[in-house]
């Protein structure tokens, strides 16, 4: 049994040329140009990482910038940015925005690292910096040994302390120059101040305080003996402290400063040569263009 030919469906001729596919109205074309406006991209995790590594994945000079830790999508961002400023035409013009781009990152890497550097020097407190602490303050020569590294400045941290145990120091001083504690009841010429302060810190009226003292330090000469020795060694802790603080201040600038210097200076020379060349490339292409534009065609 044959099959007819009405089982099978008619099969384009081979060798008869097919009509060729009529071209795009005006509209269809605005309505495509419409339709790739309305496209926002990757929306995946995935997509998105893939889209922000392009330009590292597809640009000749930036595919090995990057190191850890830095940002391929800040640098992207420079990029765009740079170029949405510069408009490159070309493979040339592109390179020469993409080589500033990488000026400008390698400049923003070199200030992070002098920021690093001058962290690490501020926070480094050993031998030179403990005998420089003593050298300033005059202690003896082997005073630095017990001279400890500061701890940072808090912000609840009294500024005017130092002054404020000197002058305290002063106050219990006075008790001795002025003769207020020899001689008879001795805490009735205190300064009220001063007597509030011992009856608090013993728990006792001042019908009792005299047999308090005589029992805890063996007479007035004493008590006020041991709070200037105490005063002595707060004032000296924060005297050290305190230039203990400056020294490692004073460290707030980098090290190997020569070499960071012609390091510094090379990169703003390759970036004025990385513009002036991309400045002169454009410059060329447009004369070239207003060249050709002008040209009288040939007869």
């Amino acid at each position: 049994m044959t099959d007819s030919l009405a089982d099978h469906p008619a099969q384009p001729d081979l060798a008869t040329p097919q009509e060729p596919t009529p071209p795009l109205s005006n509209q269809q074309l605005a309505a495509n140009r419409r339709n790739a406006l309305r496209s926002s991209g990757p929306r995946t995790a995935a997509g998105k990482a893939v889209a922000r590594d392009n330009a590292l994945k597809h640009g000749f000079l930036s595919r090995h910038l990057l190191i850890k830790g830095e940002s391929a999508a800040d640098f992207q961002q420079l990029l765009d940015e740079l170029m949405r400023e510069y408009r490159p035409v070309g493979v040339v013009e592109t390179g020469l925005v993409e080589q500033v781009a990488i000026c400008l990152w390698r400049k923003a890497r070199f200030v992070r690292a002098e920021a690093a550097m001058v962290n690490l020097n501020r926070r480094t407190f050993g031998e030179a910096q403990a005998r420089e602490v003593a050298q300033r303050l005059g202690l003896p020569e082997e005073a630095w040994r017990s001279i400890p590294a500061p701890l940072a400045a808090g912000e609840d941290e009294d500024p005017n302390l130092l002054a404020d145990l000197v002058q305290q120091r002063a106050a219990w001083q006075a008790l001795i120059d002025e003769e207020v504690i020899i001689g008879p009841a001795p805490f009735a010429r205190l300064p009220e101040t001063m007597q509030a302060h011992l009856l608090q810190i013993h728990g006792v009226d001042a019908g009792g305080i005299d047999a308090v003292i005589l029992a805890e330090y063996g007479s007035w000469e004493e008590l006020v003996a041991q709070h200037l020795r105490l005063f002595d060694e707060l004032i000296e802790k924060q005297r050290i402290r305190e230039v203990s603080l400056l020294v490692m201040e004073s460290q707030a600038l980098p090290t190997q400063t020569e070499l960071l210097t012609r390091y510094q200076t090379t990169l703003d020379n390759d970036l004025y040569k990385a513009l002036k060349a991309l400045r002169e490339a454009q410059a060329w292409r447009e004369a070239r263009a207003a060249l050709e534009a002008s040209a009288v065609p040939a007869t």
